[in-house]
């Protein structure tokens, strides 16, 4: 293993390890979500579609070559998913993946395990953040009722996409993890 990753592997299992975990006191059922799922490393999947016009967000499938990750971006839409843990720990939590779907998914797995959410909005060079990502976060919390405060796992453009958001958001994130 090179000596870069080992860092990032060091780095993901600190912030892991800073959460809580959660209690069966504290457990609650997870939040459904309309559409076909799919699952993404054992644990249940639902793709959307945000129109990049109307900001409205409808259900979509990914497709069976996709596998865990994202392959098929569609014109005018951005790809949005989020995967539930198998028990919701109380609150709500979630984190949100600044940039490159399924890329060393530690982190988001682990997070999983301990009750967290995980949400993901297509992002790249060209499709920065910006009002896709603030009606993601209102479907996410208003619709959805994920915790208003979400923490962010950000690798390199991921990074800085977590940062901006953070800096659109005024104090409305629990954590940030940057790499």
């Amino acid at each position: 293993m090179s000596s870069r990753y080992g860092l990032i592997a060091v780095a993901i299992l600190a912030f892991a390890q800073a959460l809580p975990a959660a209690s069966p006191a504290s457990e609650s059922a997870s939040i459904t979500f309309s559409g076909e799922k799919t699952l993404w490393h054992g644990f249940d999947r639902y793709d959307f579609l945000l129109d990049e016009q109307t900001l409205t967000i409808q259900p979509t499938k990914a497709a069976p070559d996709e596998g865990d990750g994202m392959r098929h971006p569609v014109r005018g839409q951005r790809r949005c998913i989020v995967v539930v843990p198998k028990i919701a720990a109380q609150g709500n939590p979630w984190s949100w993946r600044g940039c490159y779907w399924d890329h060393q998914p530690q982190t988001e797995i682990e997070l999983l395990r301990r009750g967290f959410h995980i949400a993901y909005v297509e992002s790249s060079q060209e499709l920065k953040p910006g009002h896709s990502w603030d009606a993601w976060y209102e479907f996410l919390t208003a619709k959805h009722e994920l915790s208003a405060k979400p923490a962010f796992v950000g690798m390199s453009r991921g990074g800085e996409y977590a940062y901006r958001r953070g800096g659109r958001a005024g104090g409305a994130l629990a954590e940030t993890h940057l790499t």
